[in-house]
């Protein structure tokens, strides 16, 4: 019993010490500037992208290519002046070699070739997206959009799974996330809200008291989502490199499916005022 008890509190030094460092990490890139940011979210969705390649038993070679452009595109935005574009040029041609390399590949059936070729569409649809359009957001509407977006993320995830393990009964989706529970998502749903009237205090954008109730639900979907892929594939955590959260991919599900969201509200806003 004491052993257990050790070990769960040994447990949650690590998850809180391992996601203050997260934390500050992605406050202090924002507040650096949106390249220096811009760089962080690359990097984290290369680890993310990693993950999922793993995970969804891509063939070595292939994630050693994407791996090698990828870093070299990231390499190239520290020393260029190049922007996001930089990454759309560097996208293109590593996902023809990929493609490629799978064509005339004697080693696959012409179905892994498909299932090996999803898997990267599915990785840069579902995990680089979504990093690009945050700093699109950073670029379109400046640093306060981002970094609410983030703490009303980090606000749900939190006190949702504070909640929902401590009286969580009622499971929204058993099936695919046995620990995902209504109770936890009310409670997020709730301090998320307060933290959008603290926002719309501080920062005084109505909009936040919208966010506050839209992140709760896409972040929801979002951590579903991945829970289906890991289920698919037989696994219980994305990675093993960030002690006590799982994976990179495990603690960034909810971001990644809120932003394509709000990026699509911010575009849409952005686009109509230019346009009148």
């Amino acid at each position: 019993m004491k052993k257990i008890y050790k070990e769960k509190y040994f447990d949650f030094l690590m998850r809180f010490f391992t996601g203050f460092i997260f934390i500050f990490l992605i406050v202090f890139s924002i507040e650096r500037g949106e390249k220096f940011f811009r760089i962080v979210m690359m990097i984290l969705s290369f680890l993310c992208l990693f993950e999922f390649l793993i995970i969804s038993k891509t063939n070595t070679t292939l994630i050693k290519i994407v791996s090698l452009f990828f870093l070299f595109s990231i390499l190239a935005d520290i020393f260029m002046k190049k922007g996001l574009i930089l990454y759309i040029i560097c996208f293109i041609p590593y996902s023809i070699i990929f493609f490629i390399i799978q064509l005339f590949s004697k080693t696959f059936s012409h179905e892994e070739k498909i299932t090996q070729v999803s898997h990267l569409i599915l990785g840069l649809v579902y995990i680089i997206v979504p990093f690009y359009l945050a700093s699109y957001i950073y670029i379109i509407v400046g640093k306060e959009l981002v970094l609410g977006i983030f703490i009303l993320i980090w606000t749900n995830d939190s006190l949702s799974y504070l909640i929902g393990k401590k009286w969580g009964k009622r499971k929204i989706a058993m099936s695919i996330s046995p620990k995902k529970s209504i109770e936890g998502f009310i409670g997020g749903l709730f301090f998320c809200l307060i933290s959008g009237i603290f926002l719309y205090n501080a920062w005084g954008k109505k909009y936040w008291l919208i966010l506050s109730f839209v992140v709760p639900i896409f972040a929801t979907i979002g951590d579903l989502v991945e829970s289906t892929i890991k289920r698919s594939y037989s696994v219980k955590n994305s990675g093993i490199w960030f002690p006590g959260h799982g994976g990179f991919l495990d603690r960034l599900d909810s971001f990644i499916f809120v932003i394509p969201i709000i990026a699509t509200a911010v575009a849409s806003v952005h686009y109509y005022s230019c346009f009148f």
